[in-house]
């Protein structure tokens, strides 16, 4: 009886465990915190991003505010000698692959000088989240180059 007794209260303990540790609404995916992200509204989050010769990719970390509120605008500053694209990867998953199609794109990019300049304006993104947001800048192939790109939610 005593076996048997303490049998059952450590399945009993094991099942509670378990429940704890899972919970019962648990995605898999911890949110961040984003207590800080009203702290970058108006402010540029840039980055110059050095991609190699041919095929490469760079990448920076921003904050986003919460998207149903602010729009936010994305400027592009790269050698015209290379077309350079940009996306941005949320911590929850979305993918946004067209922030910048191709730096030699008409009505958003213009030529000054050796430079495309790229500007865009997007607005309220009602279905999206608040939080660390990773911006990619890629090329298919041409010359090492460096992009700048600068973020801002207003």
């Amino acid at each position: 009886m005593r076996l048997n007794l303490a049998c059952c209260a450590l399945g009993s303990l094991l099942a509670l465990a378990s429940a704890a540790c899972t919970g019962s609404a648990s995605t898999g995916q911890r949110e961040p915190e984003h207590s800080g992200t009203t702290s970058v509204i108006g402010r540029p989050q840039a980055a110059n991003l050095a991609l190699a010769s041919g095929r490469s990719s760079a990448q920076y970390v921003i904050t986003a505010p919460d998207p149903a509120r602010y729009g936010f605008d994305v400027g592009v500053t790269a050698p015209a000698s290379v077309d350079v694209a940009v996306s941005i990867h949320t911590w929850y998953g979305a993918v946004f692959p067209s922030i910048l199609i191709s730096s030699h794109q008409s009505g958003t990019c213009r030529l000054e000088g050796s430079q495309d300049i790229c500007f865009e304006l997007f607005p309220l993104l009602e279905a999206q989240r608040a939080g660390a947001w990773t911006v990619v800048a890629a090329k298919q192939s041409g010359p090492a180059a460096t992009v700048r790109i600068v973020i801002t939610f207003a």
